[in-house]
Formats: C-alpha cells, structure tokens, sequence
C-alpha cells in the first residue's frame, strides 16, 4: 500500500470518527483523545493532519456537507427528467435521517450546529450558507413546481413541502412506538414492521394524492361558472 493511500485512509478514518463523536457530544463535548480512540489513530494525528480541533471540527463539518451535497445531487438531477422520483429520493434522505447511521450523524451534527455554532468563538460560520440554502430552495422550487403544474401556487408549495418534510420526522418515531407500545393493536396501526420502504411509498403516495386533489380544486374553479 502506498503512502498516499495509506494517508487517505488514515484521514477517513478520523473524519468518520469525529462525525460520530461530534454528532454525539457537540464540539465542547467531544476530546481529540476520544476520536483518536474511536479512529484507532495516534493522538497527534488530528494535529498531524488538520492542524488543530477547531480545524478538525471544519473538516468534519465539509465532509458531512459533501456527502449530503452528493446524495442531494442525484435528486436533483433526476428531478429534471422524472420529478416524481426525484421526490422518491428526496424522501428516503430525509428517512435516512433516521434509518441510516452516517446521515443521521449528520443530521445531528448539522442540529448542534445551529444551537451551539452560531456563538461559539471557535466555529467558523459558513460564508456561503445564505447561498448554499437559496440553491436548495429554488431546486427544491423547481422539483415541486413539476410535480404540481398549473397548481404550483406558493401556497401549495409550501403545503406540499411541509406536509412530507414533516411526515418524514414523525413517521419513523410513530412506527417505533407503535410497536413497541402497541404491540400492533392500535386501531391507527400503520405498519406491520418498521420498515423504510413502506414509509417511503406511503409518504409519496399522501403527496401524489394531495398534489391530484389541488390539481382537481384548480380544474373545478376553472370550469365552474361565474355568477355575475
């Protein structure tokens, strides 16, 4: 194995490690000693390698950004071509949140973030974050835009966008619970198992009937004669 590899490994190894011990602790929380451990690396590597722990925590923080930045791009790109599945991928990040170990670091590390970074004296603020957040608005803009055709009031918009950003926090958790409190009895049981997939269809499939039913209110408003 060459020193380069060698190298690149060594620092994924510490950006793993810090996204969980960062998303877990918070950057007041965490020690450089027990994400050197949580690595399997030498205690002098985060000095080695990002110069210090509020240049490590920066590292952390874009390698986060950049794995969400990748796994966002493929729904935009899809949205282009195909809208309805582009919604399909953005529901399952948004359920991965939960589901999936590595986003779900991330959501939490973005979570501490906005509590405890904005005051701090040692975490940098993004410069680009109001750019950045008005990229994804107007894609997400665009996304739902084609979804809903002549319906896409911004009223609509946001109804849409809220009613499966909401859906994707909650569901997880009520699964869970009705599960574990339930024991399938409940007469609102929504799931025999606490499943990603079926999440995933039923949320797209309370989105496409609510975007049929605001394209049959526009239609009717339409057709519906005028009284003078």
């Amino acid at each position: 194995m060459s020193k380069t590899v060698k190298v690149r490994e060594s620092r994924d190894r510490l950006l793993e490690a810090g996204l969980k011990v960062f998303a877990s602790k918070g950057y007041d929380g965490a020690t450089v000693r027990e994400i050197s451990d949580e690595a399997g690396s030498n205690l002098a590597a985060i000095n080695y390698y990002f110069r210090d722990k509020a240049g490590f925590y920066q590292a952390v923080r874009d390698y986060a950004r950049q794995i969400r930045r990748e796994r966002m791009q493929h729904c935009w790109n899809t949205a282009e071509s195909d809208p309805w599945q582009a919604l399909r991928i953005h529901i399952d990040i948004l359920l991965d949140n939960t589901y999936n170990s590595t986003m779900s670091q991330i959501n939490w590390m973005h979570m501490r973030d906005l509590v405890d970074g904005k005051n701090h004296p040692l975490i940098q603020q993004d410069p680009d974050r109001e750019q950045l957040i008005k990229n994804y608005e107007d894609r997400l803009t665009g996304m739902l835009s084609a979804l809903l055709g002549p319906a896409a009031n911004e009223d609509n918009l946001s109804l849409v966008r809220y009613t499966y950003h909401s859906l994707c926090l909650f569901l997880p958790i009520q699964t869970q619970v009705e599960q574990r409190f339930f024991n399938g009895k409940s007469r609102f049981r929504l799931s025999g198992n606490h499943d990603k997939t079926f999440l995933t269809n039923y949320i797209l499939n309370l989105v496409r009937h609510t975007v049929e039913e605001m394209q049959a209110k526009l239609q009717q408003l339409g057709t519906t004669p005028s009284h003078e």
